[in-house]
């Protein structure tokens, strides 16, 4: 009887955690099955950047995660001429040419909760503390750091 009932609480203990965890998705390269989605988000972040910029974007992808109502990019910019990028002059001190991002889906519609443009710090240290609902496993290492 003893063994049944630890059987019996491990499969329940497993049966929770796989419906509660999400899954981690990589969309650092663009595939078939991620390209609408991954298109959109990137779109999303370009946009953003053209409001602030006055330039058009395009991203070299370094990480990119998506779990749940959860994204997390970090990409280096390039203009989409070719061209050097312009930085304006309100930028004071900046780190070209990096740009990070994180979204999150309303219903159905994606939205930058936080993101930051040619930052010379690392902003996002902690920005899973700042979004403690976001999966961890979409973030890099040093986001998962504590900022306290």
């Amino acid at each position: 009887m003893k063994v049944k009932n630890i059987i019996t609480t491990t499969f329940l203990l497993l049966w929770l955690f796989s419906a509660y965890s999400q899954p981690v998705y990589d969309y650092k390269i663009k595939t078939a099955t991620n390209a609408a989605e991954r298109t959109k988000l990137l779109d999303i972040y370009r946009a953003s950047l053209f409001n602030q910029l006055k330039q058009e974007m395009v991203f070299v992808v370094k990480h990119f995660k998506v779990s749940g109502n959860y994204a997390w990019l970090m990409a280096e910019l390039q203009r989409k001429d070719g061209k050097e990028i312009r930085v304006p002059e309100s930028y004071y001190a900046f780190d070209c040419c990096h740009a990070e991002a994180l979204f999150k889906k309303s219903g159905s519609k994606w939205l930058i909760a936080e993101e930051n443009t040619f930052s010379t710090d690392i902003w996002w240290f902690g920005i899973s503390k700042r979004h403690p609902q976001a999966p961890k496993g979409i973030f890099d290492e040093i986001a998962l750091k504590s900022n306290d």
